[in-house]
């Protein structure tokens, strides 16, 4: 439902950059967008283009024929939008942040051809009018809290992984791959997130080739709090209102220490309990809606209305 909300905001040719992203990297094709070479990891876990989207991958190479990659490897494990994208933030400027996430194991030379493969894919997507941004994950490593590069337009680094983890759940649109397990894990289960998917897995109630790991949102170190803010205070230059909004919701998450409820695990209890009216589930209005009741908790007016300002 978000996802054609944000494709509903976007030109004809941004649409067709989005719809073809999936096979661009589920193929290695020499008259493709983002081609680097014929080892460079392709392939994405699940993944079968619709018709659609092969007949506009042959209008960009008439040379391409697809053929189904039935037990072949598949190194890229999922792609996942997020940030503003089908929310009501989204305006003309909201860019397309997409995680790509890939299996763990990947020598330096096939991450540094997929790596440059995201760089093609990013000019090419400029070319047609969408300002695209490709960040790799490998899911282990990122789950380890080990990690040397940004995962978002918005992302200081390793200082706010959690933040950003709920910041992901809450906004993440799915565009192909496998399912995050962190979605089959009810909000109140949230505490006994290892042992509950160990569950899952153990008693084959899932397939482990069908989900991705990213980790869970049941604690979030009060070190974050600091990183993100001073992030903030640096952001405001260029972004005063989006940064106003961000320094609020850290506030109160660090007023709620050490029992924070984080925004993602509220996303997911809507989700669980039915409740998908576009309203209901727009991350933003969600966000808006907490710090209207922390800024009134307090009597803060003044911010208050500060906040309802940079949502307009």
């Amino acid at each position: 439902m978000r996802l054609a909300r944000a494709c509903d905001g976007f030109s004809t040719r941004q649409k067709q950059a989005l719809a073809l992203l999936p096979l661009l990297f589920h193929v290695n094709h020499p008259l493709l967008p983002g081609y680097v070479s014929g080892f460079t990891p392709a392939g994405i876990s699940g993944y079968e283009p619709s018709d659609e989207v092969l007949a506009e991958g042959q209008r960009l190479a008439r040379s391409f024929a697809y053929k189904t990659r039935r037990n072949a490897p598949a190194p890229i494990l999922g792609l996942y939008l997020m940030g503003s994208l089908g929310t009501l933030a989204q305006d003309e400027s909201s860019d397309m942040d997409m995680w790509v996430c890939h299996a763990p194991g990947l020598e330096a030379g096939e991450l540094q051809e997929l790596d440059k493969k995201c760089r093609l894919l990013e000019a090419w997507a400029e070319s047609l009018g969408a300002e695209a941004h490709f960040f790799l994950i490998d899911c282990e490593r990122f789950v380890r809290e080990d990690r040397d590069n940004r995962l978002s337009s918005e992302d200081s680094g390793a200082t706010q992984h959690y933040l950003l983890l709920d910041e992901f759940y809450r906004t993440a649109l799915w565009v192909a791959g496998r399912t995050p397990l962190w979605w089959l894990v009810p909000a109140y289960e949230e505490h006994r997130y290892e042992h509950f998917t160990q569950t899952l897995l153990g008693k084959r109630f899932i397939r482990e080739d069908e989900v991705l790991d990213l980790g869970n949102l049941s604690r979030i170190p009060p070190g974050e709090f600091i990183g993100a803010g001073l992030w903030q205070l640096f952001k405001g230059i260029d972004s005063p209102f989006k940064s106003v909004i961000k320094l609020l919701l850290t506030e109160l998450y660090a007023a709620e220490h050490p029992h924070v409820r984080c925004l993602g695990l509220d996303y997911k209890q809507a989700v669980f309990e039915n409740r998908l009216a576009p309203d209901e589930l727009d991350p933003y209005l969600m966000v808006y809606r907490r710090i209207e009741a922390y800024l009134q908790g307090t009597g803060d007016l003044e911010r208050l209305e500060l906040v309802r300002r940079a949502f307009t």
